[in-house]
């Protein structure tokens, strides 16, 4: 089958990318052909047509070349990988235009993504040696990093923490992780200067097969990237994935956004940059007691000096984001206007670093001392980027005069055409005598002389030496010789200005390119300024301390909330409570009613940890704390169906992770472990777990529980001490109170909360009976269901039942009636024929609808089923209806 040129040409570009839709330039857009334009037209929502390809019609769509941004987006959101293939040579008569793939889109390479807050990393891993060597980084930034790993769960939980969005791998190799993975041939010899930094051999393969991919697709300069930093477990304090997320530290567990966080709480930051650092702090609390003692003594500098913070913050507020401008010039693809926001936040650096040296603090003079004000770079923008330089080069108005003496030539002919066209416009108006005339100018005709057709009834436009260049329905334009020769100056003028400027703007990028190692030092200085002015907002504008470290391994934390918690609710409102773990405790075992504040509190205590050990204030009247090296949480009930695990299995996976790889410095969170199976089980897993953490591990633990055998334990094991969050009945309501007590609480009050979520008075009822049973001892769980009071409570329970689903039966046949008889009504004003439904009972329809509600149990209806069911019941009615 024989196919035009064109479409040869792209069937042999499509042929190196299968696994892609190619995105193929044709004039002023992106065409698609065969099965791409079939599929993309229906995740786009875009027309379907079809192109003679010379031996038979071939599907086709596409996208404008300058909205295409947009369409891009929603492909690669959707996991889709998108080829761009531009047109590289100028058109030629007889021969066919050059065109070849500049540039692959996948979700970790993507540029255009809209929330610069966040990274978006790309990664690559390399099984090797029993290891898994795992190096990610994102693009626009140049953030990377990379670290060595044991198992396939450990690579799972860096690319859940990380939010990588693809993970490269050569072919062969098997992943056994839930990405987004893409496979490379692996190559010989691969290496790049950029990581030789890296001093492990299988480290830095995996670091070079990330950039070769980086260099492959995007065709781009990868030297802005920053060198990889290497990081461990032991560098950090460890959280794994999961209690990050159950903790809600960056996102909130509700549908995974920023708001409702603890990230969303401290972040008061004025800039990308700084709010991408604040993040990363969070995730990674620290374990160096100096560095943390170093970022508290700072941040407590900045509360000490609110008005000098205050002109930081104002300068911080007109800094642009360094790190993307860095890595867009080093790409060739920066902006006349990103270039003009380079200038404006260089102009803030000097400002900021006078200010910094202006207050009574060490480090911060210190930190100002190290600031590199790039003055030559400044400079060199002052003089090279117009004020109203625009996005595009296209747009004008991208150097300035006197930069360049050609440019600014043409420039002043330009500008010197625009008067010559008014003086033109007015000496014609003064030699026709018509004094609306005027000297236009559009993209297809050029310049004219536009006369009203009233207008010409006064005048002889031959006479004139006007020649006719359009006819509207209201005027006629012309066109002069004079005209003609302004046209050719002026025109000539603008096309050398813009080729001029695009030359220069190169020049000027490439100058820039010079400056890109201080730039990024310069950024990672002035968000790090950025998070401890942040912070210290926070610290003074919500109450919080300073806390100190000891090393005698003692929490006590006086009036500890909990910063999320207590943001959303009123001030006078709140309860605090402390927190008191001495040396020799392991554990606090708390127990008390669901929805009093057990598994807040825990959260509690790991949220100030972690605010402690990223050198922040804390939310306590006072706090004195250990260095934690790990964090563990097991809260909430959560299952991996996808996976093949239950909420049980998925809640004794964590105790496992947390149980093998804490340590006696480690943080443990277990909220009502063994919940999830029998009640003799799940007594026995967590009395052995308490046991392991007290005598085996002996770290502190927070560990909540409805087994109330339990709390038995601090009279027979040393190191587990009992708590309760205290509630009180009155009147037979239950009444939370958020307070921390020692001891153990006395009773559960489990009915008492189902109560509360108005459970039938019945089942209320038998509960209760129930319950006094089993205390009383009278009866053991197997003689209680099959005892009377059971059998009556289940009895009852039918019986109610019953009697609601009769009720919900009257209710919709009343309602039917009256609707009919609307309708009814309706149809006799409207002159249509009358349907009378009849309902005695000798009625067709009476009786679909009788046999169609009595059929349908009510209590296990959803309200869609309900609605669908009203629906078909109202188009029987509706049959015949003329």
């Amino acid at each position: 089958m024989k196919y035009t040129p064109m479409i040869e040409q792209y069937l042999k570009i499509k042929k190196e990318y299968q696994d892609m839709f190619l995105f193929y330039r044709l004039g002023d857009f992106y065409e698609m052909f065969f099965e791409d334009a079939v599929r993309a037209s229906k995740i786009l929502e875009i027309t379907l047509t079809a192109r003679d390809g010379g031996a038979e019609k071939i599907p086709m769509c596409g996208v404008p070349f300058h909205s295409s941004a947009g369409y891009i987006d929603t492909l690669v959101n959707n996991g889709y990988k998108v080829a761009i293939c531009e047109q590289v040579s100028e058109p030629g008569q007889g021969k066919i235009v050059e065109r070849k793939v500049v540039q692959v889109i996948t979700p970790g390479t993507y540029m255009n993504y809209k929330n610069y807050d966040e990274n978006n990393f790309l990664g690559s891993a390399y099984v090797k040696d029993n290891n898994i060597y795992f190096a990610f980084c994102d693009i626009m930034t140049g953030d990377s990093r990379c670290t060595i790993l044991k198992t396939m769960e450990d690579l799972q939980d860096e690319v859940l923490k990380n939010n990588i969005k693809e993970v490269i791998s050569i072919e062969g190799q098997k992943l056994d992780i839930s990405a987004y993975i893409t496979e490379v041939q692996e190559s010989d010899n691969l290496s790049k200067d950029k990581t030789n930094n890296l001093k492990d051999k299988n480290l830095k393969l995996c670091a070079d097969i990330l950039l070769d991919y980086i260099e492959k697709t995007q065709n781009k300069d990868i030297s802005s990237l920053k060198d990889f930093e290497v990081y461990f477990k032991d560098k950090f304090v460890y959280m794994t994935n999961y209690s990050i997320r159950n903790l809600e530290v960056t996102q909130n567990m509700a549908n995974g956004s920023k708001k409702g966080s603890l990230l969303s709480i401290v972040d008061k930051t004025s800039t990308a940059a700084g709010s991408r650092k604040l993040k990363n702090w969070l995730e990674n609390p620290l374990l160096d007691i100096n560095e943390i003692k170093r970022r508290q003594e700072i941040v407590g500098d900045f509360v000490k000096h609110y008005f000098e913070k205050s002109d930081v913050k104002t300068s911080l507020k007109e800094v642009y984001d360094l790190e993307r401008i860095s890595t867009k010039v080093s790409y060739n693809i920066v902006s006349p206007k990103e270039l003009l926001n380079l200038k404006k936040t260089l102009k803030q650096i000097p400002q900021i670093k006078n200010i910094l040296k202006g207050f009574d603090s060490e480090k911060l003079v210190d930190i100002a001392n190290n600031i590199d004000e790039l003055e030559d770079l400044h400079d060199f923008l002052e003089k090279t980027i117009h004020e109203e330089a625009g996005q595009t080069v296209k747009d004008g108005n991208v150097i300035k005069l006197g930069f360049n003496e050609e440019l600014d030539s043409y420039k002043n002919a330009s500008k010197n055409g625009n008067k010559v066209l008014l003086e033109i416009e007015e000496r014609e108006k003064n030699r026709t005598g018509i004094k609306n005339l005027k000297v236009g100018y559009n993209k297809i005709f050029g310049y004219f002389i536009e006369i009203s057709k009233v207008g010409l009834k006064s005048v002889d436009p031959t006479e004139l030496g006007y020649h006719r260049k359009q006819t509207l329905s209201n005027c006629e334009r012309f066109i002069s010789e004079e005209l003609k020769q302004v046209e050719e100056h002026i025109v000539n003028s603008k096309t050398k200005i813009e080729e001029l400027e695009l030359q220069l703007f190169q020049d000027v990028k490439i100058k820039i390119h010079e400056y890109i190692p201080r730039l990024q030092r310069v950024a990672n200085t002035l968000s790090d300024i950025d998070v401890f002015v942040s912070l210290s907002d926070v610290a003074e504008e919500y109450g919080y301390v300073k806390p100190d470290f000891n090393d005698n391994n003692v929490i006590d934390i006086v009036d500890g909330r909990h910063p999320i918690v207590e943001r959303n609710v009123s001030a006078d409102s709140y309860i605090s409570n402390d927190c008191k773990v001495e040396k020799d405790e392991n554990i606090l075992l708390i127990t008390g009613p669901n929805m009093s504040g057990k598994s807040t509190y825990m959260r509690q205590l790991a949220l100030i940890v972690i605010l402690a050990q990223i050198g922040s204030f804390v939310p306590a009247s006072s706090a004195s704390l250990p260095i934690f090296d790990k964090i563990f949480t097991r809260i909430g009930a959560s299952d991996d169906l996808a996976g093949g695990k239950s909420t049980f299995m998925v809640e004794m996976i964590e105790a496992k992770n947390a149980l093998v790889e804490s340590t006696a410095n480690s943080l443990l969170i277990f909220d009502e472990i063994g919940r999830g199976t029998s009640t003799y089980d799940g007594i026995a897993l967590a009395q052995s777990i308490l046991e392991y953490i007290n005598n085996t591990i002996k770290c502190k633990t927070l560990f909540s529980t409805h087994y109330h055998e339990l709390t038995k334990l601090e009279n027979i094991t040393e190191g587990i001490k009992n708590i309760h969050v205290s509630a009180k009945e009155d009147h037979g309501k239950l009444i939370f109170l958020y307070k921390i007590n020692e001891g153990p609480i006395e009773k559960s009050y489990g009915i008492h909360v189902a109560q509360l979520a108005h459970l039938p008075n019945d089942v209320i009822n038998g509960a209760n009976k129930i319950l006094k049973e089993l205390e009383n001892g009278n009866k053991g769980s197997e003689d209680l269901v099959n005892s009377e009071i059971y059998n009556n409570v289940l009895t009852n329970t039918k019986e109610l039942e019953e009697k609601i689903r009769r009720e919900v039966q009257v209710e919709l046949e009343e309602k039917l009636k009256k609707q009919k008889k609307k309708e009814v009504k309706e149809e006799k004003a409207k002159h249509y024929a009358k349907q009378q439904l009849d309902f005695d009972g000798n009625n067709e329809k009476f009786d679909y609808i009788k046999e169609q509600i009595g059929s349908v149990n009510f209590l296990e209806t959803t309200p869609m089923q309900a609605f669908n069911l009203l629906y078909e019941i109202q188009q029987k009615l509706n049959e015949d209806v003329k």
